[in-house]
C-alpha cells in the first residue's frame, strides 16, 4: 500500500463506507467489496471500521 498519513487512510475508509452503506444492507458485489477493503485498511491501522470513523480528524487536509 502507498505510504500515506494515517488520516489519509481514514479518509479512504470513510469514502468506502459511505459508498457501501450499512454493512447489514449490502446489496451488490461492489458494495460488499468496498466494505471489505474498508475493513482491511482499518485493520492496518489497528481499528475496526466503526472505530476508524471515530478517529477521523475533520480538520485534516493533508500534510503541510
Amino acid at each position: 500500500m502507498p505510504d500515506l498519513h494515517p488520516q489519509d487512510w481514514l479518509l479512504v475508509v470513510e469514502a468506502l463506507i459511505r459508498f457501501a452503506g450499512n454493512p447489514r444492507d449490502l446489496e451488490t458485489p461492489r458494495e460488499e467489496r468496498a466494505y471489505e477493503i474498508a475493513e482491511a485498511i482499518a485493520a492496518e491501522q489497528g481499528l475496526d471500521p466503526s472505530e476508524a470513523l471515530q478517529q477521523i480528524n475533520d480538520e485534516w487536509s493533508g500534510p503541510p
